[in-house]
């Protein structure tokens, strides 16, 4: 669990406000790109075309949108998994941990491509008073046994309306190769 913490403080800290320089569409297209999710050969999704690929040093490879963000990891470190809902828990509880508030939105299985993902949806907040970050995210947690793979789907709250439909659509979209 170390490790996910790790991951989702350099995520909370890098991508809260994270900006392309004005060069991507910001109308809605109908039209879905399917991308493998490096470094994740075993999963594929479909990302909206609005979306562009870049990288940083925490990731190989994410998409972004303005201030939105799509992120696929790989967990293998606990495997096998007991239960992908007592994953996801136990990933909003390291949330809570290093966030300022948290509220849970939505907490529900969805089938996506022959698989089952367990979804949250959560309202957080990083910092206080004028400086305070405020984020909605939508994760989707799915295994194969040997690995748990997290999307992690997040923007402004304040934004988050817009891009909602694109991240349920991406995280139903999920299955994997074979």
């Amino acid at each position: 669990m170390r490790k996910m913490t790790a991951i989702l403080l350099a995520a909370a800290f890098l991508f809260c406000g994270c900006q392309l320089d004005g060069t991507a569409e910001k109308e809605p297209q109908e039209t879905r790109v399917v991308y493998s999710a490096l470094p994740l050969p075993e999963l594929y999704l479909e990302i909206p075309e609005r979306f562009t690929t870049t990288s940083s040093e925490f990731y190989e490879e994410y998409y972004i949108c303005e201030d939105a963000s799509i992120i696929v990891t790989q967990d293998w470190s606990g495997a096998p998994y007991s239960s992908v809902y007592d994953y996801a828990i136990d990933a909003l509880t390291e949330y809570q941990n290093i966030t300022t508030e948290l509220e849970l939105l939505h907490n529900e299985q969805v089938e996506a491509n022959s698989v089952t993902v367990q979804t949250l949806e959560f309202n957080y907040v990083i910092g206080e008073g004028d400086d305070a970050l405020r984020m909605t995210c939508m994760t989707g947690y799915l295994t194969d046994t040997d690995s748990m793979y997290i999307i992690t789907c997040k923007c402004s709250t304040e934004n988050y309306e817009s891009y909602r439909s694109d991240f349920l659509s991406v995280i139903t979209s999920a299955g994997y190769l074979k």
